[in-house]
């Protein structure tokens, strides 16, 4: 099979396409962009449009930038166009909302790829990647301390100036933010025993309470994904510590769309219509600032209690991720190999294959399965 070369399985086949060959996988890097493959050609395909097994899905998401294409999908009516009614619920992070995707409260989660790995490494949920929802690109997500801090850098930050680890704000522990934090330290030469990691106290949003704490000076740090990193920027004059976006994390993938194996497999023309219709959303997301801009706002910060002048100035100075339109196996396999690194695969040998978590079954992803 030629790289890029979709097989198909029967006569189902999702839009988003797997483009690197199994047999190929260890020989292949990522070309980082959202819309190329370097040498490898992507296709892309209508998928199966047969009746709708369900009609009306709930997806919960973290209301983050990193969800813009499920926003604009929804906000443009593409959803609906393709005969689909999706309710788009917040949550505060891929592991809070695992619960309510196995109990069918949720049909389909995005987040980000760290919880639902580890979720399916442990056992907990049987669940299959969908699609790649989003690249982190620079300014994207970066460390932050307010400003009079006697943390100005990374150095700093592994020795704190007060003779005490510093605490850093994460939304959830053993997830994507210890991943971040502790390769940003380990690449300058430091480790993430050198710092505390702290979630936020209290009920809501997550990022929304490490603002608070932020500036109440009960953390000394915070990890924060736009738009809250503007938010901190803007609101209290949070100082950018260190950017993600560099050495090992430089284009990292880090949201994801998944459902439980069970419903995947049994919803393919619904998937497939989800899909199409995101795909459009992921497209306008990375060729219009203008419509991203007013789905965060809309879905993002006003419903956190800015007013629109606030809302739109938030969105006009944040930084955006990129929003791939295809799932490149070598750069999702950077998620495992990064949390192996990292002690978030607890009990396995070698870091986890991202190739088990896709879906091989007909009216999913476009490729033979292994073996």
């Amino acid at each position: 099979m030629l790289i890029g070369q979709p097989n198909r399985i029967g006569k189902l086949i999702y839009p988003l396409i797997v483009a690197v060959a199994l047999a190929t996988l260890s020989a292949c890097t990522s070309s980082g962009s959202s819309d190329s493959m370097g040498a490898a050609g992507t296709v892309a395909m209508p998928g199966p449009t047969g009746a709708l097994e369900q009609s009306t899905i709930t997806v919960e998401a973290v209301p983050t930038a990193d969800e813009a294409g499920l926003y604009i999908a929804s906000d443009l009516g593409y959803f609906a166009q393709g005969g689909l009614t999706v309710k788009i619920a917040p949550t505060g992070g891929g592991e809070l909302a695992i619960p309510d995707l196995t109990s069918g409260k949720a049909d389909i989660v995005a987040g980000n790829y760290v919880s639902f790995v580890q979720a399916q490494i442990s056992r907990k949920a049987d669940l299959r990647i969908i699609a790649n929802g989003s690249l982190m690109q620079p300014g994207n997500q970066a460390v932050y301390v307010m400003p009079g801090s006697k943390i100005k850098t990374v150095a700093a930050l592994a020795s704190h100036p007060g003779g005490h680890k510093a605490k850093i704000g994460v939304n959830t522990l053993n997830n994507i933010g210890q991943l971040l934090i502790g390769s940003l330290l380990q690449d300058q030469g430091y480790s993430l025993s050198d710092v505390s990691l702290v979630p936020p106290t209290g009920k809501g949003n997550p990022f929304a309470l490490l603002l608070s704490e932020l500036s109440s000076g009960a953390i000394d740090a915070a990890w924060l994904p736009e738009p809250f990193a503007t938010i901190a920027q803007q609101n209290f004059g949070a100082v950018k510590v260190a950017d993600f976006d560099q050495g090992s994390m430089q284009n990292f993938p880090i949201g994801t769309y998944i459902g439980t194996t069970k419903w995947v497999t049994s919803h393919p023309n619904t998937i497939a219509a989800f899909l199409r219709a995101l795909q459009r959303g992921q497209q306008t997301a990375d060729t219009n600032r203008g419509q991203v801009e007013s789905s965060l706002i809309k879905n993002t910060l006003l419903p956190n209690g800015m007013n629109k002048a606030q809302a739109s100035q938030i969105a006009a100075l944040m930084t955006l991720n990129s929003y791939p339109l295809i799932m490149d196996v070598p750069t999702l396999q950077r998620v495992s190999d990064s949390m192996f690194a990292f002690n978030l695969e607890s009990g396995l040998p070698k870091p986890y294959s991202m190739t088990s978590m896709i879906q091989w079954e007909p009216g999913t992803i476009g490729m033979s399965p292994p073996g």
